[in-house]
């Protein structure tokens, strides 16, 4: 999927299938996106 990602519609059935495909957290800072949990990113958020 990471290579060859599905159209969005595709997408979003999937992850409301499988919630596990979702990485969380996710981290919105003005236009700066942290996704899954990484403390060194996070540190400098």
């Amino acid at each position: 999927m990471k290579n060859n990602p599905p159209p969005r519609e595709e997408a979003l059935r999937l992850m409301s299938e499988n919630p596990n495909l979702i990485r969380r957290p996710i981290l919105v800072k003005g236009a700066k996106v942290l996704v899954g949990f990484d403390p060194d990113a996070w540190s400098g958020a």
